[in-house]
């Protein structure tokens, strides 16, 4: 179990599961393995020997001394995933990986989702005697406001955008992304709207101190990162802004599930070079290996060095 101090801020890494390779193979459509092959640093922990991307899924808890906040929940146990069926009916030991970092369920103050994508959002209830419940009891669920209300739109049969509704899905997915997020808002989000625990926030909220949200919109349409700060160092939780460190090698490169994939690369290339050689610790939702680094100049280009 991997942690970082950032100041008087300790930040823990809980795994839910690795990726199985070859479940997100084409979802960055610029990284082929050929591609891929020809960025040396992804490999071992972000690429195999053949070029195929590895991906990981994870939660940050983030302990201020005051406060414990999870940032992004994964995709839970028992949970209906259509969009990406091999993460549906899961049966991971998260809780129990949680409990070994040192926060049990009701220790949890804040849980904050950077979006409201399955992969992100399931963990905020789990099954109790045939019905969902909020796994932490005592937490405040906080979204920005823009971002649920897009999506709750979706669920509810407004109008969605081209974007979103011609996205390319992962092969062997049901393509009925509206179905998918009425089951996320049933059975990871409504519980904890009926349970009174729900917060939402304006953009670039300060959720407590050291702890803001940054817009890094793109992936989806408000999408939103945490940036963490105390004593003069810094940490950004990416959320799916970079979905994968070939990201941070080629911010041009995009994925498929983005709202607006142009959007996405433009601030993507704008926080890479704006980052580049400072100490800011950047750690990826769905970065394996290591899951965090520092991002440094390579020749033309950039890479993630692992911290």
């Amino acid at each position: 179990m991997r942690s970082w101090t950032v100041g008087d801020i300790k930040i823990t890494q809980v795994v839910e599961m690795p990726v199985e390779i070859g479940v997100l193979d084409g979802l960055i459509e610029e990284a082929t393995p050929e591609a891929v092959q020809q960025v040396p640093w992804l490999h071992p922990d972000h690429a195999d020997a053949g070029g195929q991307l590895i991906w990981s899924l994870h939660s940050y808890v983030v302990d201020t001394g005051s406060e414990v906040i999870v940032v992004d929940t994964g995709c839970g146990n028992g949970k209906s995933a259509p969009l990406i069926p091999a993460w549906g009916n899961l049966d991971n030991p998260f809780l129990e990986r949680l409990g070994e970092a040192g926060y049990t369920r009701d220790k949890v103050d804040v849980v904050l989702g950077t979006h409201l994508h399955l992969d992100h959002v399931g963990w905020n209830t789990v099954d109790e005697g045939g019905r969902w419940v909020p796994t932490f009891p005592n937490a405040r669920y906080t979204y920005v406001e823009d971002e649920f209300n897009y999506h709750r739109g979706i669920a509810d049969e407004n109008d969605i955008s081209s974007d979103l509704a011609g996205a390319v899905v992962y092969e062997g997915a049901n393509p009925d992304i509206r179905n998918q997020t009425r089951l996320v808002f049933a059975q990871s989000l409504q519980p904890c709207i009926d349970a009174g625990l729900l917060d939402l926030v304006p953009t670039d909220h300060i959720v407590t101190e050291g702890v803001r949200y940054v817009s890094t919109p793109g992936h989806t349409k408000s999408h939103h990162s945490v940036m963490i700060e105390s004593d003069g160092q810094c940490a950004f939780v990416t959320g799916d802004f970079i979905h994968h460190p070939c990201q941070i090698g080629q911010p041009g490169w995009r994925s498929h599930g983005d709202f607006d994939r142009a959007l996405s690369a433009a601030r993507r290339a704008e926080f890479v070079e704006a980052n580049a050689d400072s100490d800011l610790l950047v750690l990826g939702t769905h970065f394996a290996g290591t899951s965090g680094g520092r991002i440094v100049r390579d020749g033309d280009a950039y890479r993630l060095e692992p911290v």
